[in-house]
């Protein structure tokens, strides 16, 4: 039923009040007189009937400083990555804050996007292409759930294009700079990293992990808490199932101080290690790149990597798995030699032939080298069969081919031998 009405019997503005699709709606006509507010009411009905009323022109939408609120009591709840989002959130609502939901455009986002390539990160460093991606995305999700709680008619920044990334080389460890950040980790922290190079589990899995989670009998751990909320089986080789069974139960985790508290945070510890090992450039998800690139080096297919890693496609492991030019290198030289053209003989050595058969021939007139000759043609001769090609019978019984056939056939002979 719609109507015109006073919301105070003290104030003389006039409100009117009809239905959409079940759904109340009111709004101040902003007069002081009651024919006006009829008027109004009767044009609002009207582009109802007709098919031409607009919801988002009544709506009351919010000021994004006001919903940020809202969205993150809801991140809390639903999301693991709210750390990420109140960071975001910092930028977004200097440059978005005062304006409505309904009144951030696409223009005003690209704006935003040049202004923080101009920007500097606290270090001084330039701000990077995936750092206001995750803002932008931020923004999205927000402006997309403010459409599902009808707080918004639709999310006009929905078509705005992020940042191409770079996709730059994987960093992961050799075995010679495992060994050195191994040795330079406190005695706390050094479980947690040989943890990470002989599981490829991430961090908060490892520092989430609880001892009911362990099963030493069959040497696998049970991960619930996933980045992707699918549980997986982790399976223990040697070296881990023995560095959990020297770890002191302190607490129902796994990875503990002295004190039994659970780490939150090894941001120091790590840098410290990396610090003292000589490692640059080297952050702990690295850790999951080394493991599962020293797996596809040793001949580890790709789908088991991505099974035992967690990974949701097969591109996730390529993306990891990069395999380092040493190990290419290697694999590149397991054909070398096999397609070539076979050099001919050096000269110096054709000379040497012959000089040695001139030595010899006194020996065809007395008939010796022919007899020698004919024994080589026998199958299974025991002055062949078990010789080296460079042995003195050998060499003897090539002199004698040379000189069985005639002296300008030397070089045919020379280059059909075997042992050449």
């Amino acid at each position: 039923m719609a109507r015109v009405f006073k919301k105070r019997p003290e104030n003389d503005i006039w409100w009117i009040e009809y239905w959409v699709d079940g759904r109340r709606i009111r709004e101040s006509t902003k007069t002081t007189n009651r024919r006006v507010a009829e008027r109004a009411l009767a044009s609002r009905l009207g582009e109802i009937v007709q098919g031409r009323f607009k919801l988002e022109k009544v709506r009351k939408s919010p000021r994004l400083s006001e919903y940020c609120q809202v969205y993150l009591d809801w991140a809390k709840e639903h999301k693991k990555s709210l750390r990420r989002d109140l960071t975001s959130i910092k930028h977004l609502e200097g440059a978005f804050g005062n304006k409505k939901l309904s009144d951030i455009h696409p223009f005003h986002v690209e704006s935003y996007k040049i202004r923080r390539r101009s920007e500097k990160t606290p270090k001084g460093g330039e701000v990077q292409p995936g750092t206001i991606n995750r803002e932008l995305a931020c923004l999205k999700r927000m402006l997309n759930l403010a459409v599902q709680w009808d707080m918004l008619e639709y999310n006009q920044i929905q078509g705005v294009k992020l940042f191409k990334e770079p996709k730059g080389p994987v960093r992961f460890l050799s075995e010679e700079e495992a060994a050195r950040l191994i040795e330079a980790c406190n005695a706390t922290f050094r479980p947690i990293v040989i943890t990470a190079l002989n599981t490829g589990m991430r961090l908060n899995e490892i520092l989430t992990l609880t001892w009911d989670r362990v099963d030493f009998r069959n040497r696998s751990l049970s991960l619930i808490q996933t980045k992707n909320d699918e549980p997986r089986q982790v399976p223990l080789n040697q070296t881990m199932a023995e560095l959990l069974k020297e770890i002191p139960k302190r607490s129902k985790y796994v990875f503990t101080s002295k004190l039994g508290e659970r780490y939150h945070c090894v941001k120091r510890a790590f840098q410290t290690a990396t610090r003292n090992a000589g490692i640059e450039n080297f952050r702990f998800h690295d850790l999951r790149h080394t493991w599962a690139s020293h797996l596809v080096m040793s001949g580890v297919d790709l789908l088991t990597v991505k099974e035992m890693g967690g990974w949701k496609s097969l591109e996730m492991v390529q993306r990891y798995a990069h395999l380092s030019g040493e190990h290419r290198t290697r694999a590149a030289e397991t054909l070398d030699g096999m397609f070539r053209l076979q050099p001919s003989p050096k000269p110096s050595t054709m000379a040497q032939i012959r000089k040695s058969v001139a030595a010899i021939k006194p020996l065809k007139k007395m008939g010796f080298i022919d007899g020698l000759y004919q024994s080589v043609q026998r199958p299974h001769n025991p002055l062949v069969v078990g010789s080296s090609p460079t042995g003195p019978t050998n060499s003897l019984l090539f002199l004698a081919m040379c000189l069985h056939h005639r002296e300008e056939k030397t070089e045919h002979v020379v280059s059909s031998y075997p042992g050449q």
